[in-house]
């Protein structure tokens, strides 16, 4: 199974795709990716899109979605290695905004 670690725009490592699931860095279940980038928390919630420079993006000005029933609960995984501090990227695009940064 695939592994896939996410930053923030500030280049901190703030989670990991497993699968079709995400986890936080401590393996806690955040939530799961449906159509292959949207990402739904473990509540149904939207929560954004997952970019192919590994963030994850919301549009601010997008109309609310409707609940999605989640899955099962995964299996807690095992704790990946720790990687590297990425440099700082850029701004993303209004209207877009960076799930996991701090305002």
């Amino acid at each position: 199974m695939s592994l896939r670690y996410l930053f923030n725009t500030s280049g901190d490592y703030v989670a990991f795709v497993q699968g079709d699931y995400v986890f936080s860095p401590e393996t806690d279940w955040l939530g799961f990716i449906v159509n292959g980038n949207e990402v739904y928390a473990t509540n149904g919630d939207f929560m954004g899109y997952l970019l192919s420079d590994d963030r994850i993006a919301s549009r601010i000005n997008e109309p609310r979605r409707l609940r999605l029933l989640p899955p099962l609960r995964p299996l807690r995984p095992l704790r990946p290695l720790r990687p590297l501090r990425r440099l700082r990227m850029l701004q993303l695009p209004y209207p877009y905004k960076d799930v996991f940064e701090k305002q």
